[in-house]
């Protein structure tokens, strides 16, 4: 019988019902596109910040006293202490390494690019890391700072040759891409000398054949002839090695061996702009730079940019003064100084600062994000419930007599009240359900638009969404069936 009354009273009614569910759906739809993105935002967010710079800064532990202007490092080359190369791939074996996004060291050395006094700095454009024997993880300035413009093309790491400019800098001198600078750390210019072999004269030979001066293996130029004089005055130095203007390599003969110079000639690859102080500086390869400084496998910085958790009162406590228990959770929590402590505890010879310029302006966002996007949705559920509400009640109102007969016929108030509930109850679980596909198709649709990478579908959010429909369809009848229960079966069926 309960179950007939039931159908019937679905069947009834059809377009009022209808817009019930509706309503109930779009308020659903909106709970669950805030619930989607709120389990992948703080991910997908954090990843887009991350594209504008680091978050953790890491130096050697036992570094002498800095003299720097501009956040660039002016001491000699070789003073002060480093951090090992080889060591930063420690960093993709924390706790925590599937947070760290990119890292990437930098070596500072003070440097004339053609007579002007400049900085050059060595680093990673693109590197492959050998983890270990499954994983290969590629970090350097390209995944690191993303957002910043290169004119040209970025340096390969294996491109001994190839510098980018800062853009003011590359204005000073005049320099575009494919332009030739000639670089040296040093107060005076190291002439480039040769031992142990003998260098051949000026020979004519065939135009095309290989160019022995340079390791690319292109072909010499039209003249045909090395110490070509127009190459030589473009160099402003002696290039009889034979390289090819085109190709600037290593110019070196069989049996000869370079003596140790910190000078050599550049290729500008690209002109890079990012608003700071790389402007005005000269970027490398890392091997490169050190080469000429002498600082073979040494770095000076690391920039690691890292996925973390806004910070809370745990997160700003003191680890000296937590129990067991609470290091523990703070350890397993992503907190930006938790990170940097597993770090420290990676590479000891290291110290590790979070910047927290950026952590905080971090935090700041997302917490705002999460507020916004959640009276978002309070304002969506509310909505849905006041509309259930006046629906329901327009629907009370006109089975008024049906209500009176059953309470003549001998139904209680609970018999009453159960058959409206399960009325109700049913096209808040069609609206719950409508409301959840809904709101996922609106979640994959926005985080494609905004992230540029579609949310996944979270079915752990489906009883929630079924549990939050049955709560506001019943809330939002309360008002309704009071009114329905106080009605007088007398009064009803005489009217």
């Amino acid at each position: 019988m309960l179950v007939r009354f039931l159908l019937e009273s679905l069947a009834r009614r059809r377009r009022r019902k209808a817009l019930s569910a509706l309503a109930i759906a779009l308020g659903i739809a909106a709970a669950t596109t805030v619930g989607t993105l709120s389990l992948d935002i703080g991910d997908k967010l954090s990843r887009e910040l991350r594209s504008y710079g680091a978050n953790l800064s890491i130096t050697p532990a036992a570094d002498s006293l800095a003299i720097s202007l501009g956040g660039v490092d002016y001491r000699p080359a070789g003073s002060g202490a480093f951090i090992p190369e080889d060591e930063l791939v420690k960093l993709k074996k924390i706790f925590w390494r599937n947070n760290i996004v990119a890292f990437n060291p930098f070596l500072y050395v003070p440097a004339k690019v053609d007579g002007q006094s400049a900085v050059l700095i060595g680093t990673w454009f693109e590197k492959p890391l050998q983890v270990d024997k499954s994983e290969v993880f590629t970090t350097g300035l390209k995944k690191l700072h993303p957002a910043w413009k290169v004119e040209g093309e970025w340096p390969d790491d294996k491109d001994i040759m190839g510098v980018l400019v800062g853009r003011r800098l590359a204005a000073r001198l005049r320099l575009r891409v494919g332009s030739t600078i000639t670089l040296f750390c040093g107060s005076n210019p190291p002439e480039r000398s040769f031992r142990a072999g003998t260098r051949p004269a000026p020979t004519a030979i065939p135009a095309g054949a290989p160019c022995r001066g340079a390791p690319c293996g292109r072909p010499l130029g039209a003249s045909g002839r090395r110490g070509d004089p127009a190459l030589t005055t473009q160099l402003g130095r002696d290039v009889t090695g034979g390289a090819d203007p085109r190709c600037w390599g290593p110019r070196l003969f069989p049996g000869d061996t370079p003596a140790p110079s910190s000078q050599d000639v550049f290729v500008v690859r690209g002109v890079l702009e990012t608003g700071g102080g790389e402007d005005d500086q000269v970027l490398a390869p890392l091997a490169t730079v050190q080469r000429l400084a002498g600082l073979e496998g040494k770095v000076r910085r690391v920039e690691v940019s890292a996925l973390t958790k806004p910070e809370d009162a745990l997160g700003r406590s003191d680890v000296s003064k937590l129990s067991a228990e609470e290091f523990d959770r703070w350890y397993c929590a992503p907190y930006v100084n938790s990170i940097a402590y597993q770090i420290q505890q990676a590479i000891p010879e290291a110290q590790v600062k979070p910047i927290y310029q950026v952590a905080d302006a971090e935090g700041r966002i997302l917490k705002r994000a999460g507020i916004l996007m959640g009276v978002l949705a309070l304002a969506a559920l509310v909505t849905s419930g006041l509309a259930v509400a006046s629906m329901m009640l327009a629907a009370i109102l006109e089975r008024r007599a049906e209500i009176g007969l059953f309470k003549s016929l001998g139904a209680t108030d609970a018999r009453v009240a159960t058959l409206l509930l399960l009325d109700a109850g049913v096209l808040g679980l069609v609206g719950g359900i409508a409301g959840y596909l809904l709101g996922s198709v609106l979640a994959w649709r926005l985080a494609l638009a905004v992230f540029g990478v579609p949310s996944g579908i979270h079915l752990v959010i489906l009883p929630f969404c079924l549990a939050l429909a049955l709560a506001i369809t019943l809330a939002a009848s309360a008002l309704p069936l009071g009114r329905a229960l106080k009605l007088s079966p007398a009064t009803v069926l005489r009217d």
